[in-house]
């Protein structure tokens, strides 16, 4: 076998170029923890480090709402709603591999939005670094913060009796963060549900609004 000779001429340059591409893969900082309050300022945070993130991620943005988003391919379809990493994020020790957004219009059962993202690490150990949100096992899922707003109010309002697999009440909205599984990967998502008027939706996903990167 053939072996390659180093000599201390190349190892300055090589670690050099290793150390650079661990850091650019670690510049992201809270973009997990910035989900946990699935808030509409989660894509202000995109925006305020658009600059190191395009170096990792495609971003689009809206420079006169200050916002930022990761764009998939198609949010109505399960082929187009993943988007991969070329490299996994470090997003301060949780590696991001994905980002995921999903929409369902399911008729009378309201419409369901999902966004956030996918990491190889386990749900445990999403759980055990990410501990302020208070963790619920609701079903084969973990939910943290379920909130409602009821018909005819334009506040959100805890919802401690959300339940995994329950359409919200006609004419209601419901948002939670949520932990999943999917095909050995773990998914840290937000969903917003029920009935999503345009107001609303603009309001909470300033990603998706028309014009926006549909």
């Amino acid at each position: 076998m053939e072996l390659t000779r180093i000599s201390p001429r190349t190892i300055k340059p090589a670690l050099a170029l290793l150390l650079g591409l661990w850091a650019g893969n670690s510049l992201a900082t809270g973009l997990a923890e910035g989900l946990l309050q699935c808030q509409p300022s989660f894509f202000k945070n995109l925006h305020a480090q658009r600059g190191e993130l395009a170096r990792q991620v495609k971003l689009s943005q809206d420079e006169k709402a200050g916002v930022a988003w990761i764009s998939v391919a198609d949010r109505t379809s399960p082929e187009g709603a993943l988007l991969t990493f070329a490299h996994p994020v470090d997003d301060d020790g949780l590696p991001l591999t994905a980002w995921y957004d999903r929409a369902f219009d399911l008729g009378a059962q309201g419409t369901y939005y999902f966004w956030g993202f996918e990491t190889v690490a386990s749900r445990e150990e999403v759980m055990a670094k990410l501990p302020q949100a208070q963790w619920e096992e609701a079903g084969e899922y973990f939910i943290s913060r379920p909130q409602i707003k009821p018909r005819g109010s334009d506040a959100w309002q805890d919802n401690p009796s959300a339940a995994s697999g329950v359409a919200p009440a006609a004419g209601s909205a419901e948002k939670l963060l949520m932990l999943s599984t999917e095909n050995g990967k773990t998914r840290l998502l937000c969903s917003l549900q029920g009935s999503i008027d345009t107001a609303l939706l603009q309001r909470e996903r300033p990603d998706v609004v028309p014009g926006a990167g549909q």
